[in-house]
């Protein structure tokens, strides 16, 4: 937060570490509801959640600003702008736009204690209605999250998302049960059960604005050129991986050098992330180099291969790939496969990635297996 917009608010209040003393029935009765459209205070719609206005709805709050200004990253840390009496506490960095917006729902003896000794929680409590799209919150989370209940719930209203918080004092045994008794009454239904049956079973519940961030439009670095020369062809797509390994890894003479990380977050509306696919190659990915065109002049750079597990050109297609298995096993090669590499003479084959049938054609060509 800018320090003058610190400032200014602490004034407004006295001091920033004062606390108010309100009971939780303070203030007298409000009424906020969250929907699509934003969120309603006491029948004010509020699109974006503002400090200011904020403020006129509810009221001179209380700034307590971050213990540290900023994190490891050099990232400022937003202070808490509280309203004690209303049990109403929101985050800022500018002191004029809100981030989180965190209202105390009901009393939670168990965690009162550690509320209490904090400076970031309201004295007070939310003193009147709170509802989701018009409904009790309850009746807005999905009978799916409700059955696998921990220690929150949330649901999306359009572009914002409710998180509630369940009461330790009302709902605290399924956070303290061991992972098979909770797996267990979670496939029965019983934790949705307990949930539904406390009287106050949220405790406290946080309003957060998710606005999906822009698609970026790919740079275009990743579109492949028609080929305007002549190039070579495979019947072996894991013997044409070997042949880029080498051209575009260790020799780099064959471009753009690719990135598989690079190009998983190029792709505009379907970027994705590469790490998804697990033990399976990247369909892109596949794609990509199988279309890559090879100019047919640089097979005569091609002197050896080292077939390895650890190669570069291996972990872009499975970013996750272990080597245990047969993804990039060359089980077979033509005559047409070789036969423009005149000058390969050594295949070093480390991580055992040549089959039987591949070894003999290899041998008839001359071209030595180590």
């Amino acid at each position: 937060m800018r320090e003058t917009a610190v400032s200014e608010m602490q004034n407004q209040d006295g001091a920033s570490g004062t606390r108010g003393v309100a009971p939780r029935s303070a203030g007298g009765s409000r009424a906020i509801d969250v929907s699509a459209a934003g969120v309603r205070i006491d029948g004010t719609l509020l699109e974006l959640l503002t400090v200011p206005a904020l403020t006129a709805l509810l009221g001179t709050p209380r700034v307590e600003p971050p213990d540290e200004p900023t994190d490891a990253n050099g990232s400022v840390r937003s202070s808490w702008v509280i309203w004690d009496e209303s049990g109403i506490r929101a985050t800022t960095k500018d002191g004029e736009q809100a981030g989180e917006l965190s209202i105390e729902l009901a009393d939670d003896p168990v965690e009162n204690e550690k509320r209490a000794a904090s400076r970031f929680f309201p004295a007070g409590g939310f003193p009147g209605t709170f509802t989701i799209d018009g409904r009790p919150p309850i009746e807005a989370v999905s009978e799916e999250k409700l059955r696998k209940a921990r220690a929150f719930l949330s649901t999306k209203v359009g572009q914002r998302e409710a998180e509630l918080f369940l009461s330790e004092t009302e709902c605290g045994e399924i956070r303290r049960m061991e992972f098979p008794e909770w797996y267990a009454k979670s496939e029965s239904g019983e934790l949705a059960e307990i949930v539904r049956s406390a009287a106050h079973p949220f405790s406290r519940a946080s309003i957060l604005h998710r606005v999906p961030k822009p698609v970026k439009k790919p740079s275009g670095k990743w579109k492949l050129q028609a080929a305007t020369e002549p190039v070579l062809e495979f019947a072996s797509f894991p013997f044409r991986l070997a042949i880029i390994q080498e051209l575009m890894y260790e020799q780099e003479l064959l471009e753009p050098r690719f990135d598989v990380h690079d190009f998983a977050q190029d792709q505009g509306a379907k970027s994705f992330d590469p790490h998804s696919f697990g033990d399976r190659m990247v369909p892109a990915v596949r794609s990509w180099f199988r279309r890559l065109p090879i100019p047919a002049r640089l097979a005569e750079s091609v002197e050896t291969l080292v077939l390895d597990g650890g190669n570069d050109i291996y972990l872009q297609l499975i970013p996750l790939w272990d080597g245990e298995d047969d993804s990039f096993m060359i089980k077979t090669l033509k005559v047409e496969d070789l036969a423009p590499f005149t000058r390969l003479r050594t295949i070093e084959d480390i991580g055992g990635l040549l089959g039987p049938r591949a070894r003999a054609a290899l041998a008839a060509a001359g071209i030595a297996v180590e």
